[in-house]
């Protein structure tokens, strides 16, 4: 699932995917703005065919934290 999580922060970002790691946040992909940061939640929701709330999407901040949300809500 990991793969296909970078790949798709690769694709909303447009960056390369070997440039997405389990570091990756808005503070090391300039491309990482706030516009970007929502099609990537929806991106992911119709992937994994899953929705955030509110609250979960304001706490996905980073990689690290995105993966434990989705691991989370596909558990559920």
């Amino acid at each position: 699932m990991e793969d296909k999580v970078f790949e798709i922060v690769s694709k909303v970002m447009g960056i390369p995917m070997s440039n997405v790691n389990i570091d990756s946040s808005p503070d090391t992909i300039v491309e990482w703005d706030s516009l970007k940061n929502i099609n990537l939640m929806m991106a992911l929701e119709e992937e994994f065919d899953v929705q955030f709330s509110p609250e979960e999407i304001s706490d996905m901040l980073n990689m690290k934290l995105i993966l434990l949300t989705l691991n989370q809500s596909i558990s559920t």
